[in-house]
């Protein structure tokens, strides 16, 4: 599913599965949903959304909540998260994402919000690699990571699977009332 530009558009209750590339696809616009949905045996990830403007910090409000991913990526094996956000001011919340060989997710930009999730056997193919992973632009500011639950994510190689990982020079994050349990 394509959704480029406009307004309040929803992508409610469906199932997503056997595709070559990604489920869902959000570019530019603003407060795009995708909730309640189940995504599996994708071939480049789950759910993409980008939105908002960094330059003046304006906010995208796109959500994607409720949803169930896994089995994702299955072509392309690294850098292909089950939920993604970029730009500014979105919002992962109430997914359960497993069994993936790479990152579960990442939220790339400014004051996006990570919360209530539950993320287990990720990162089960690579190392030098988490399953929340964001990196390399320090000017990437105000992101939150709260309330979820990070199980059973080990990695594979012995080369840092790590559950939480913001690489060369990221900071800004605010990560608090996480659980983890069997995570390096």
């Amino acid at each position: 599913i394509e959704i480029r530009g406009g307004t309040d558009c929803r992508v409610v209750g469906c199932t997503i599965r056997n595709t070559g590339h990604r489920a869902v696809n959000v570019s530019g616009g603003t407060r795009h949903e995708v909730y309640g949905c189940d995504v599996y045996f994708t071939g480049e990830g789950g759910i993409f959304m980008s939105g908002g403007e960094r330059r003046t910090l304006t906010a995208a409000g796109h959500n994607a909540e409720n949803n169930h991913v896994h089995h994702y990526a299955r072509r392309a094996r690294t850098y292909k998260p089950g939920i993604s956000v970029s730009g500014v001011g979105n919002r992962i919340a109430h997914n359960l994402i497993h069994d993936g060989p790479h990152m579960a997710l990442s939220a790339s930009g400014n004051d996006h919000v990570v919360e209530y999730n539950e993320i287990h056997n990720v990162v089960e193919e690579s190392g030098d690699a988490g399953a929340y992973y964001v990196g390399r632009d320090w000017t990437q500011r105000g992101n939150v990571l709260r309330f979820n639950y990070w199980h059973d994510i080990l990695g594979s190689t012995g080369y840092g699977g790590m559950t939480i990982y913001l690489d060369d020079q990221h900071c800004g994050h605010v990560i608090e009332g996480n659980l983890f349990e069997r995570c390096s």
